[in-house]
């Protein structure tokens, strides 16, 4: 019997290394193939392009930090955070902030620059406070204007309001939008 273990093949011997290295060729290959641009330095530059390039790549990509007004450029589609109201009355009685409280709206402009349909969704957002505590959207807030889930078609843009209740005065506010991506799960700050 231990001659027909030696005779069968190295992959079927050690399944176990066989079995991590096609777990590790498969993400090169994810990797490669959802990380690659028409900005990427190819083989056939030289290495000073090449690092020059890269340099240049990695400044415009590396901003995650925006201002109220800002285009921020994620995963194809830019969004835009066009306005802030801080102490939103809902004219509704049932529908009041905490004691100590304020609802903020937030307007966001999400247009696709890809050629096929993006989603969006409201639980993208979240707004931080100064002490860092993260909410998701107040739905209680708003009911018209408000910015809901669904897809956007190539060139497509959405423009909707996002309702948050936040301690009454706050001036540490940030608008977090993470797209959650087998790529590319990077968060963007809209300081408002």
């Amino acid at each position: 019997m231990s001659k027909d273990t030696n005779d069968r093949n190295w992959f079927a011997r050690h399944k176990i290394l066989t079995g991590f290295g096609v777990l590790v060729i498969i993400g090169v290959i994810a990797t490669a193939t959802g990380g690659s641009d028409s900005s990427t330095p190819t083989a056939s530059n030289s290495s000073n392009d090449s690092s020059e390039s890269t340099d240049a790549s990695a400044a415009t990509t590396e901003k995650t930090d925006y201002k109220v007004a800002e285009t921020a450029d994620v995963n194809k589609r830019q969004i835009t955070v066009t306005e802030v109201q801080r102490n939103y009355q809902t004219g509704n009685q049932f529908a009041q902030p905490e004691s100590g409280k304020e609802f903020v709206i937030v307007t966001v402009n999400i247009v696709n620059n890809d050629d096929k349909a993006l989603d969006y969704n409201t639980y993208d957002f979240k707004l931080q406070d100064s002490a860092g505590v993260q909410q998701t959207e107040s739905f209680m807030a708003l009911s018209e204007g408000k910015l809901n889930s669904g897809s956007l078609a190539p060139g497509g843009k959405v423009t909707g309001k996002l309702a948050y209740e936040v301690p009454t005065g706050d001036a540490g506010l940030k608008l977090l939008f993470t797209n959650m991506s087998i790529f590319n799960n990077k968060t963007i700050t809209f300081t408002l």
